[in-house]
């Protein structure tokens, strides 16, 4: 039976730590006087591609369609008390970058809406992973988002760089 796989250096685990390392910098760090945040309330979304694994004799070569896949999702504060609805603005905004429909600046692109989109931007689609925020001001949705985007690239880079698959030099395929 296919499952679904998703990139082997990217865990859900750093993007929570990402995304954590974010937040101390803007709510706790030299950031919160220069860009007062003005709400402890918001929604983080972080799509990466996902395909079927069915690949041993590649049954349906070349036919693999990479998904979005939600590798992680985070709230800060009580969605109960949210004045609007992050969680689905941000699922929105991560949905339209990913289709290309957003594009990743700081305007949303009105030829493209389709009904239901949001007319919010903040959120960056960067080297296949789509990350967005909602919550705060979209400038700010916008920073959170490239910051986490930035720090989930480095840390797979680590990743790779001190794992078994990059040691081994006779390795042709990831295990």
């Amino acid at each position: 039976m296919p499952r679904m796989i998703t990139p082997k250096f990217l865990t859900a685990e750093m993007a929570k730590t990402a995304i954590e390392a974010t937040l101390n910098c803007l709510y706790e760090g030299k950031l919160k006087d220069a860009l007062q945040p003005h709400r402890k309330q918001l929604y983080v979304v972080v799509l990466v591609p996902g395909m079927m694994d069915d690949r041993p004799d590649y049954p349906a070569w070349p036919n693999y369609d990479l998904r979005p896949v939600a590798l992680y999702e985070y709230t800060l504060g009580d969605p109960e008390e949210f004045p609007y609805p992050f969680n689905d603005i941000a699922k929105c905004k991560a949905l339209q970058l990913w289709h290309d429909r957003n594009d990743d600046r700081t305007e949303i692109i009105p030829h493209l809406l389709f009904p239901g989109d949001t007319p919010f931007w903040g959120g960056v689609k960067r080297r296949g992973i789509v990350v967005s925020c909602s919550g705060v001001k979209p400038w700010l949705d916008k920073m959170i988002s490239g910051m986490v985007a930035d720090m989930l690239v480095a840390m797979a880079h680590a990743a790779w760089e001190k794992s078994a698959d990059k040691a081994d030099d006779e390795l042709c395929f990831l295990t």
